[in-house]
C-alpha cells in the first residue's frame, strides 16, 4: 500500500476516471440532478456509475464486500447469546430482570450514541471510524467469553454490562457509518446497497444462534465469544487495508439547529422514521415475546421455533432485492410500500390467531404470519434510507457527506428506539392482555403506519 492510499486517498489514475465518469454520464441522484451537487466534490463524494449502467465499479464493490461481512458478524453479535446465556447466567443466581437488562441495555447505548457517530466520524474519517467500531466490538466480545472466569453473580453481570455497552458503541459505529458510505457513494443504488447490508445481517441474525449454540455445547461459555470476537478483529485489520476510504471534502462550519430545523420540515422525513421505529418495533417485540406462546399454545419447542425464525429471515433476505429494485425505479414507491404495509397488517392477525378472526391456533398460521411479516415489512423498510436522503436534498441541505451522516445518525436512531420501546410495551401488553391480543394492538399501530404511507403515495401522485 502505498502512502496516498495509507492516508486514505485515492491514486491519481483513480482520481482522474472518477472525475471522467462524473462529467461524462452526470448521473442523477434521488430525484436531485447533478448540477445541483456541490462544485467541489471530487472521486470520493461522488457516485462512480450513471443509473442504469448494469453494474457496481470496482470501487463499489469493494465497499460491498467489506460491509457485507461486517453485517454478517454485526448480525451475529447480536444474537449469538440467546440460546446459551440466559441458562449460564441464571445457574449463577442472576435474576431475569438482571439478565433483560443485558440485552436491552445493547439497544439503549445504541440511541444513546448514534447522534455522536456522525460528528466523530467527520472528524476521524468514517471509513476508519467504521473499522475502528467492528475491532471495538470484537475485542470486547472476546472479553465477553472471559467474564465467565468471574465467581459469583455481582461481578459477573456487571462485567456482562459493561462488555455489552462497549460491544453497542462499536455496532453502533459500523451500522451509522455503513448508512453514510452507502449515502455517499451508491447514489442511484441507495436502496440496493440497504438491501445487500440488511440481508447479511439477517444472515447472521438468523444463524448465529445455532452456530453459538452448537460451540457452547462442544466447549463451553467462552469459544462462541472467541470465534466471532476474533473474526470481527481479523475482518476489521482486512478491511482497513482494502476498503477504500471515503472522506470529507472541506471544514467549512455546519450550522445543526439550521440542518435539524430543514430535516424534520420534510414530511417525508417523518414518514419514514415512523417506518423504521415501526418496523424494529414490530420484529422486536415479536421476537422478545413469541416464545412462551409458541411453547404453551402451539407445542413449538425452542428448537423448533429457531427454525421458523430461520425461514421467516430467509423470506427477507430473498424478497429484500426485489423491493429495492422496485424503489430505485419507481417514480412514486409509496403505493407499494402502503400495499406492504398492509399485508403485514394482515400477518400480524394471522400469527396468534386474533381472537375475533374465529380461527383456531395453528402451526401453519403462526408460521405463515412470521414469514408474511418478514417479507413484506422490507418493502416498506428497505426504500426509507433513499427517501429520506432525496426529501432531505428537496429541503435545501447539501449533497455532502455532513448531511449523508446526519441522516444515517437519525435513521439508526429510530431504529434503535424501536428495539428499546418495543419489547417493554410488548411485554407489559402480554402480561395485561395475552399474546393474541398484544399482536392485535400491534397490527393496529401498523395499520395506522399503511393509512399514512398510502395519504403519502396519494399526495406524491398530485404532485
Amino acid at each position: 500500500m502505498n502512502l496516498k492510499s495509507s492516508l486514505g486517498y485515492s491514486s491519481d489514475t483513480d482520481a482522474v476516471n472518477d472525475t471522467l465518469k462524473q462529467s461524462h454520464f452526470a448521473p442523477a441522484y434521488n430525484g436531485i440532478t447533478s448540477d445541483k451537487r456541490p462544485s467541489s466534490a471530487v472521486a470520493e463524494d461522488t457516485p462512480l456509475v450513471p443509473p442504469d449502467s448494469g453494474g457496481y465499479s470496482t470501487r463499489q464493490r469493494r465497499l460491498l464486500v467489506g460491509m457485507n461481512v461486517v453485517s454478517v458478524l454485526n448480525g451475529s453479535l447480536m444474537a449469538l447469546m440467546i440460546p446459551f446465556f440466559p441458562v449460564e447466567a441464571s445457574r449463577r443466581g442472576v435474576s431475569q430482570t438482571a439478565i433483560s437488562g443485558v440485552f436491552s441495555c445493547f439497544a439503549l447505548t445504541q440511541v444513546v450514541l448514534y447522534p455522536l457517530v456522525g460528528p466523530l466520524a467527520l472528524r476521524f474519517g468514517v471509513t476508519r471510524l467504521y473499522n475502528a467500531g467492528i475491532a471495538v466490538a470484537g475485542v470486547s466480545t472476546v472479553a465477553f467469553g472471559l467474564i465467565f472466569y468471574i465467581p459469583g453473580s455481582t461481578g459477573f453481570i456487571a462485567a456482562c454490562f459493561v462488555a455489552r455497552m462497549v460491544e453497542a458503541a462499536g455496532t453502533a459505529a459500523v451500522s451509522a457509518c455503513s448508512f453514510t458510505i452507502i449515502g455517499n457513494q451508491f447514489a442511484e443504488r441507495t436502496s440496493s446497497a440497504v438491501a445487500m447490508v440488511s440481508a447479511a445481517q439477517s444472515v447472521g441474525l438468523s444463524v448465529a444462534p445455532a452456530v453459538g449454540g452448537g460451540l457452547y455445547a462442544a466447549a463451553g461459555f467462552g469459544l462462541p465469544f472467541y470465534v466471532l470476537g476474533a473474526a470481527m478483529i481479523v475482518t476489521a485489520l482486512i478491511n482497513a487495508q482494502f476498503m477504500p476510504a471515503v472522506v470529507k471534502q472541506d471544514d467549512a462550519p455546519v450550522n445543526l439547529l439550521r440542518t435539524v430545523r430543514l430535516f424534520v420540515s420534510s414530511h417525508e422525513n417523518w414518514l419514514c422514521m415512523v417506518i423504521v421505529f415501526s418496523y424494529t418495533v414490530a420484529f422486536v417485540t415479536f421476537s422478545s415475546c413469541a416464545a412462551p406462546y409458541a411453547d404453551a399454545v402451539l407445542g413449538i419447542t425452542p428448537a423448533t421455533l429457531g427454525l421458523y425464525f430461520t425461514v421467516a429471515a430467509g423470506s427477507y433476505v430473498v424478497t429484500s432485492f426485489l423491493w429495492a429494485w422496485l424503489a430505485e425505479r419507481a417514480a412514486n414507491p409509496y403505493p407499494v410500500m402502503a400495499l406492504c404495509v398492509l399485508i403485514v397488517v394482515g400477518s400480524q392477525l394471522l400469527i396468534p390467531p386474533a381472537p375475533w378472526l374465529g380461527l383456531e391456533p395453528r402451526w401453519w398460521l403462526f408460521g405463515l404470519g412470521m414469514t408474511l411479516q418478514e417479507a413484506f415489512y422490507g418493502g416498506a423498510y428497505i426504500p426509507c434510507f433513499q427517501l429520506m436522503m432525496a426529501a432531505t436534498l428537496r429541503t435545501g441541505l447539501p449533497d455532502d457527506l455532513r448531511t449523508h451522516a446526519f441522516i444515517s445518525g437519525v435513521y439508526w436512531s429510530m431504529y434503535s428506539l424501536g428495539t428499546v420501546v418495543g419489547p417493554l410495551v410488548g411485554g407489559v401488553l402480554v402480561d395485561a392482555f395475552g399474546f393474541p391480543l398484544m399482536m392485535t394492538v400491534m397490527a393496529g399501530e401498523t395499520l395506522l403506519v399503511m393509512l399514512l404511507t398510502a395519504a403519502q403515495a396519494a399526495v406524491r401522485a398530485c404532485e
